[in-house]
């Protein structure tokens, strides 16, 4: 399998104030995926992933993340995580209406996607699914972060919670593609900083799936980036073996973005794969 390029949307939409797209297969689609993608971005950037979707014969859509992309809100910022599950009910909601009420549905999150997509999976309510595949999923920082930064974010999200400092992101840690690292230097929909509210709300998420991992109740599909310098690839799979149903992949020399790294037609494939098996077993 090579990788296939981008794809254009089918249609753009909005769903709760949220920004939206959804792709869609020439053919009757024998299910539909949810992506969520990570912090800092926005869902423009899963045009290839949505292509390889499309190829397996399923409907994707994507969602810009509230206070990300072309979603409303202050950038990086959340008053409680709790708004992250409340918008992810509501794009599930709607990705239910876009297939056959028979058809499956999987959810697919990166790195800060995978921690919604998890802490809804590891929750009282959880998002009905049949599986879920989650990239770099960012259950821990393995990115060095000073420690006056920790201090001035835990104080700030009390005291002033949209206080801003600069996330350290560099583009070389996330993936080794050139091409990618270019065209992620050049979006102007990316941003460079992290609110101390977010990062608060973050690591009590972290914290939460770390504890209630075992009651995730679906086959989960891990894809870790084995020299990811940003999530904690230990950290990841050490909380996947608590899973019951998890399948790990790790990419030994893949960094973060596993999904744009030189040879992400080896994720692909195992995107590919649970679609296939998930449609034979519907």
């Amino acid at each position: 399998m090579t990788a296939p390029g981008p794809l254009a949307p089918t249609k753009t939409t909005e769903i709760g104030g949220l920004y939206a797209e959804i792709f869609v297969p020439a053919a009757a689609p024998r299910g539909v995926v949810l992506i969520c993608h990570g912090y800092a971005e926005h869902c423009g950037r899963y045009h290839e992933v949505a292509n390889v979707i499309v190829q397996a014969g399923w409907t994707a859509i994507s969602y810009d993340v509230r206070g990300h992309g072309r979603s409303p809100g202050p950038r990086g910022y959340i008053e409680r995580f709790q708004v992250y599950l409340d918008d992810l009910a509501a794009i599930h909601a709607h990705a239910r209406t876009l297939v056959p009420v028979t058809a499956p549905l999987v959810l697919l999150g990166h790195s800060h996607g995978s921690l919604i997509t998890l802490r809804a999976l590891a929750g009282d309510k959880p998002p009905a699914a049949i599986a879920a595949i989650v990239s770099s999923p960012f259950l821990g920082l393995r990115l060095a972060v000073p420690r006056h930064k920790l201090w001035l974010a835990k104080i700030g999200s009390v005291l002033a919670p949209k206080l801003a400092q600069p996330n350290a992101l560099r583009v070389e840690d996330l993936t080794h593609d050139k091409a990618m690292q270019d065209a992620r230097t050049a979006d102007t929909l990316c941003f460079d900083i992290a609110t101390a509210r977010w990062f608060t709300e973050a690591l009590a998420a972290q914290n939460y799936v770390e504890q209630h991992a075992s009651r995730i109740a679906i086959p989960t599909t891990w894809l870790i980036g084995g020299d990811d310098p940003i999530a904690d690839p230990a950290k990841s799979e050490r909380i996947a073996r608590t899973v019951p149903q998890a399948t790990i992949d790790v990419f030994a020399g893949f960094r973060h973005e596993v999904f744009n790294e030189v040879e992400r037609e080896r994720p692909f494939a195992d995107v590919t794969r649970l679609l296939l098996a998930c449609s034979a077993s519907n």
